[in-house]
């Protein structure tokens, strides 16, 4: 016979149970949703992009690429940064660029991890970007500079732009300025390109100290930097291996693929609401015979009259090759003649890309992250120099104007 009672109990612990149930759902629930604001909260995308036209009033050459053709596939590109907070002290940060450029490979630019144990201490962990110059952080991201372009000059394009390795940031704050303090090591290995040719690059023991000082409108910049480098070029080496093995040592060694490289770099800026005054200097100099000691500066100055700014940017370079050693006799057999000349025209054929650049342009910023860029600049070399050009007929003056056009956003 069915028991009533039983029933009512059953009932309360069924309807219990269902309740216990339903309770845990609504945490879970409450959790999930807790998890994914604060995923949410932790995580963040940014971006930046730009869209260069650029024009070069001359057919007999290219300067960056640009020819006597409107182009925008040189410097335009886009980027995407994630920055992910995985603990208090514990960040993570991955950049994606896509380049429209030749020159450079599209990818991933920067994949490191953040630890900051106090306020005034980071380290960073993974890929990263190399501090060389003033503006090496955001080379990329035009918005962030008056200019249309970085001055060749001293921005050169076959500089690696990353690194594998650690560098630690501390700073130290005063009554009236404010300096920080970097130092990295860590190693390269990639493609570059030196002397309009691609090879495989390495440099290892790659370091480098940098201090900024912030003081009222002026910031001060300096730093040093160095790495054992080495590049593949085998019909070189081979080349140098035979001048050793005939007795010609310095010859050979003067064909070095490998060395050391160290940059120095020094920047001083002002800036208010009305106008700006940047330069920037530095020297580049290696062991090896391919890179050649290079000294570079700019100076540049700008009125601001919201929403839009003119400037005026002159940037110098001066690049020059060790001398070829002269312990191959010429004149006692046809043999050795061809060798000295062999050897002879490795020196002549190396890119002198000495030059100046004078610079006007006017940016216009649309609205916030937005902004448009003109520029117009006269490129100048000496007729027996290459001058960062890259020529098509001999009878070139290297004399030509380079006319830019920039969008450049935030998001």
């Amino acid at each position: 016979m069915f028991n009533l009672a039983k029933y009512g109990v059953i009932k309360v612990m069924i309807h219990r149970i269902l309740y216990f149930i339903f309770m845990i759902s609504l945490a879970q629930l409450s959790w999930i949703a807790t998890l994914r604001a604060e995923t949410i909260d932790k995580l963040q995308f940014s971006g930046f992009a730009r869209v260069v036209m650029g024009y070069l009033d001359d057919k007999n050459a290219e300067y960056l690429g640009y020819d006597n053709s409107v182009s925008f596939d040189q410097e335009s590109l886009i980027g995407v940064q994630v920055d992910y907070q995985l603990l208090d002290e514990l960040a993570f940060t991955g950049q994606l660029i896509g380049h429209t450029g030749k020159e450079r490979d599209s990818g991933v630019e920067w994949l490191y991890l953040t630890y900051a144990p106090t306020n005034k201490l980071k380290l960073k962990l993974g890929r990263q970007r190399t501090p060389f110059l003033n503006y090496s952080d955001v080379i990329d991201v035009g918005y962030a500079y008056p200019w249309a372009t970085l001055p060749q000059q001293i921005y050169p394009r076959h500089f690696f732009s990353t690194f594998d390795g650690l560098m630690a940031n501390y700073e130290i704050t005063g009554k009236e300025f404010v300096m920080n303090i970097e130092g990295y090591w860590g190693y390269f290995e990639d493609k570059i390109v030196v002397s309009e040719r691609v090879m495989n690059a390495k440099t290892n023991d790659f370091s480098g100290v940098i201090s900024v000082v912030n003081y009222k409108n002026w910031t001060f910049r300096g730093s040093y930097h160095r790495g054992k480098t080495s590049i593949e070029l085998d019909e070189l080496t081979e080349f140098s291996g035979l001048l050793g093995q005939l007795g010609f040592i310095q010859s050979a060694e003067s064909l070095a693929t490998a060395g050391l490289t160290e940059v120095f770099q020094l920047s001083a800026n002002y800036e208010n609401l009305n106008y700006f005054i940047r330069t920037e200097l530095n020297r580049i100099q290696a062991d090896f015979v391919l890179v050649p000691d290079t000294d570079g500066y700019s100076i540049s100055t700008g009125y601001n009259y919201f929403p839009f700014s003119t400037y005026i940017v002159y940037s110098k370079n001066k690049t020059q090759y060790e001398q070829p050693a002269s312990d191959i006799p010429v004149g006692l057999s046809p043999q050795l003649d061809v060798i000295a000349f062999s050897y002879q025209e490795i020196f002549n054929q190396l890119p002198v890309d000495s030059s100046e650049a004078f610079t006007i342009g006017t940016r216009w910023d649309l609205k916030a992250g937005l902004a448009l860029k003109g520029e117009v600049s006269w490129i100048n070399g000496e007729e027996t120099d290459r001058a960062y050009f890259s020529i098509n007929d001999p009878s070139f003056d290297r004399k030509a104007t380079l006319y830019l056009l920039a969008l450049e956003w935030v998001f």
